[in-house]
Parts: structure tokens; C-alpha cells; sequence
């Protein structure tokens, strides 16, 4: 008897043996931040991932092109060969910025967690292996008996299933947030994009305001050496010239930093020879066309903002139905086999959770209050994006209105006094201060203008990242995302 008590006690410890051997073990991962450091120093734009990615945005524009649904420059831009070699433009920069951009590649690391536990979601609970011993002492036997079970659960409440439903809800949401912050990103590209060709802008228009400065100068010289002007009056050329070349520097220095905030957010190093465009974002006829009525509409279809709230709303829907589920019981079932008074025995234990005291309530009530701040969520930010829609229409309408007032008075006003002033002078009655006067006030159009541009790149830039990427467009969002 005690030699069949310790072959049956040894048959289960084997089988446990047998099991933990098929168990993963543990293997570290040690951080390696240099060799980080050199792969980031190293990073190349002619990788086959930013070769892949911007072949997949030329196939999206010819499609779209192909039916109809495409949207002009956009798809023109994209459509064009990726080649960064001859200056980078801003489609080229969207796409660099989507593949190296170092926060959204931590973002999709991250949703590898919600993948992984979406993958490994409502299995059934590993079985336990169990042994009951037992000792008689009848004075004159000394007997030990064993008997072995395994207990596992039947998952007949269904509860496996909205389980693995509401992992599959989580991950979703997860990649739903990695498009809300790739699109982000992109406005926050765009808006970069556009301060730096307002500086270049700026920077250009104060190189020719020098160049005829110097010219003015040549001449001022020129009267100052012959007594015809006053020493006083060839100084206010000098102070003007002086101030142009500090605000010059000051531009050209704001520039820098503007190149390296861009490649910031393209996750490059700097590098002195990186070329950028230094065009104006280019879309304003996409913005122009869609009312406010359509643009809301297409917000409520494509806002990002709105998919995470919608996401996150129906992983708070699944909970809520996984918790009221879990109020019914599994069963649990312990088949055994040993030996007692000498006979061999099988049993069957069979156990089940009443749900009469706690009943999951707890669970219960706090997945419906989660669900009902998952709707205020979702539609605090309906408000939110409506207005924010219509403050970014008004102050695109007053950077429009704008541009057409300097284009079609003030700028029109100082060229033409300009070029009297040259023709004057040209005629030999030549008034330095008159001369001055309009070259300053045409660089001030200019910047006006410039600062106008700028206004309704920003507006445009805030509408289409509210409103989210027009469905009729090449899509540029979840790259790199398994869904």
C-alpha cells in the first residue's frame, strides 16, 4: 500500500515537472544606448522603409486618381518619385517624420502590449494538478494512501469570449490613438513647415531690401563726397542699412533653429547640408471648398480626436458586458484517482460559485459609471471640435481677407511709389530720405504679406487636423500598425 501511495505520488510530481519544462524561461534584454546613439547618427533616408512607405503613398494617389476621388495638389505631391536628394519637400517630410518620428515609433511599441494581450486573451485557466495523502494509524496497520486530482474550469458562462472581444477593443483603441498621433503629428509638421518658410520668407525680402539699400548708398556716397546732401542726412541710410543686417542675422539664426525643430519631428540629426522646400503649405482650395456644414460632417466621420472617444467608448461597452457576465459562475470540475482501504477510486468533484452575496456588483457598477464618462468624453469633444472648427474658419476668412486687401491696395501702393521714386532719381533729383522712405515701406508690405500667408497656412493646418484626413485623399495614418 505505501509503495502504491508513493508510485502515485511520483507519477503527479512528473507530470508537473513535465509541464513546468514546457514553460518559457526568462532571457534578458540589456539596454545598449550607445549603439542607439550611433544608429540615430547613422540614420539614412534612402532605407528601404522610407522607400516602402512612399511607394505605398504613390499607389494610394494613382488609385485615387484612377476613380476620381483624389484632391489635386495632394495627390501630386505624393505621386511624385520619394527623392530627398534634390531638397526635401514637405510630402517627402510627412512621410520621413511618419516612419523615423521617435515618439510614434515608442507609440506603436506600445501597442504591441494590447496586440500581445489581445493574441493571448480568453484562454481557458491552466488546470492544477492536485495530491490528497492520508495516513492510518490503527495500531497495528500503518498504512498511507493518495489520491490525485486535476481541477480545471468549464467556461460555460461565455465569459472567455467577452473577454477576448474586449482585448480585441482595447488594441483597437490602442491603434486608433497611434492614427490620432500620427495625424498630430503631421499638423504639427505642417505648422513647423510653414513658420520656417515664413523666416526664409522674411529673410529673402531683407536681402533684397539690402541689395537696394546699397545701391542707394553707392549714390548717397557719391552726393555726401560732393557736398550735396548733409553728413546727417547719408547717416539715416547707414542706421537703416545697420539695422537691416542685425534683423537679418537675428532671421537667419530663428531659421536655423526653425531647420532643426523640423528635424526634430522628422527623428534626423542635424546636419548642415539638409535641404528643405521653403514653399507655402498648398491647401487652401481643399479648405476653401468644403463649408462649414461639410466640414463638420466630415469631422464627425474622420476627426481622430472623435475615433479615440468612439474606441474608447466601446471598450467601455465590452466591459461593462464582461462584467455583468462574470456574475454568472463557471463550473469546476476535480477528477481524482488513488487508492483507499485498499480499493482503487475515481472521483469527481464538482464545484460552482453562487452569486448571492457579492453577485460582481462592485465590477459591475463601475463599468456602467466608466461607459457614462466614455460618452461625456466623446461628446464634451463633439463640442470641442465644432467650435474649435469655426474659430479656425473665421480666422482663415480674416488671413484671406487680408492677403486680397495687401495684394490689392498697400502692395500695388508701394511699388508704384517705388519706382517713381527710382525715376526721379534716375532723372537726377535724387531725395535719399523719399528713396528710404519707400524702400522701407515696401519690405513692410512685403512682411505684412508674408505674416499673411502665414496666417492662413496656420488656419488651413488647424482646419484639416480637426476635421481629420479627407477620406478622398491618400491616407497616411497607421503606418507600421497591425490592426
Amino acid at each position: 500500500m505505501r509503495r502504491r501511495a508513493a508510485r502515485a505520488t511520483a507519477l503527479a510530481l512528473a507530470a508537473a515537472a513535465t509541464l513546468a519544462a514546457g514553460c518559457r524561461s526568462y532571457q534578458p534584454s540589456p539596454l545598449d544606448l550607445d549603439a542607439a546613439r550611433r544608429d540615430f547618427l547613422a540614420r539614412s533616408l534612402d532605407g528601404p522603409a522610407l522607400a516602402e512607405f512612399s511607394a505605398r503613398l504613390r499607389g494610394h494617389a494613382a488609385t485615387n486618381a484612377a476613380d476620381g476621388t483624389g484632391n489635386g495638389e495632394t495627390d501630386a505631391a505624393t505621386a511624385a518619385p520619394f527623392d530627398p536628394s534634390d531638397g526635401i519637400s514637405l510630402a517627402e517630410a510627412e512621410a520621413i517624420a511618419l516612419v523615423f518620428n521617435g515618439a510614434l515609433r515608442a507609440a506603436r511599441l506600445e501597442a504591441g502590449v494590447t496586440r500581445a494581450t489581445a493574441e493571448n486573451a480568453g484562454l481557458w485557466s491552466d488546470p492544477t494538478l492536485g495530491v490528497d495523502l492520508s495516513r492510518i494509524v490503527n495500531g497495528a496497520t500503518d498504512d498511507v494512501e493518495a489520491l490525485a486530482s486535476l481541477a480545471f474550469t468549464l467556461p460555460l458562462s461565455g465569459r472567455l469570449e467577452l473577454e477576448k472581444a474586449q482585448a480585441g477593443a482595447e488594441h483597437d483603441a490602442a491603434l486608433t490613438r497611434i492614427a490620432r498621433d500620427e495625424w498630430t503629428l503631421v499638423a504639427e509638421l505642417r505648422r513647423a513647415w510653414t513658420r520656417r518658410a515664413a523666416l526664409a520668407a522674411e529673410a529673402a525680402a531683407t536681402r533684397e531690401f539690402l541689395e537696394r539699400v546699397a545701391q542707394v548708398m553707392a549714390v548717397v556716397d557719391r552726393m555726401e563726397s560732393a557736398g550735396e546732401i548733409a553728413r546727417i542726412e547719408a547717416r539715416l541710410i547707414r542706421i537703416e542699412d545697420a539695422k537691416l543686417r542685425v534683423a537679418l542675422h537675428a532671421l537667419d539664426a530663428e531659421l536655423l533653429r526653425a531647420t532643426h525643430a523640423i528635424e526634430s519631428i522628422l527623428g534626423l540629426p542635424p546636419r548642415d547640408d539638409r535641404r528643405f522646400d521653403t514653399d507655402f503649405i498648398a491647401l487652401s482650395a481643399q479648405a476653401q471648398q468644403q463649408g462649414h456644414d461639410a466640414l463638420v460632417a466630415r469631422a464627425l466621420r474622420t476627426a481622430p480626436t472623435l475615433a479615440v472617444a468612439r474606441a474608447e467608448h466601446e471598450v467601455a461597452e465590452r466591459r461593462l458586458a464582461r462584467e455583468i457576465r462574470a456574475q454568472w459562475p463557471d463550473v469546476a470540475l476535480a477528477p481524482g484517482f488513488g487508492e483507499q482501504d485498499g480499493d482503487t477510486q475515481a472521483v469527481l468533484g464538482i464545484g460552482v460559485t453562487l452569486p448571492l452575496l457579492n453577485g460582481n456588483r462592485r465590477g459591475i457598477a463601475e463599468a456602467d459609471a466608466a461607459r457614462e464618462a466614455a460618452r461625456g468624453r466623446a461628446e464634451g469633444e463633439v463640442a470641442r471640435v465644432v467650435g474649435a472648427l469655426l474659430a479656425a474658419e473665421e480666422r482663415l476668412a480674416a488671413a484671406l481677407a487680408r492677403r486680397a486687401l495687401l495684394e490689392s491696395t498697400l502692395v500695388p501702393l508701394v511699388d508704384t511709389q517705388y519706382a517713381e521714386a527710382r525715376e526721379v532719381a534716375r532723372l537726377g533729383e535724387v531725395n535719399t530720405l523719399i528713396l528710404l522712405e519707400s524702400l522701407t515701406q515696401q519690405l513692410d508690405a512685403k512682411l505684412q504679406l508674408i505674416a499673411a500667408r502665414a496666417a492662413e497656412a496656420d488656419a488651413i493646418v488647424d482646419i484639416e487636423h480637426l476635421a481629420g484626413p479627407d477620406t478622398s485623399g491618400p491616407d497616411t495614418a497607421s503606418h507600421g500598425t497591425d490592426r
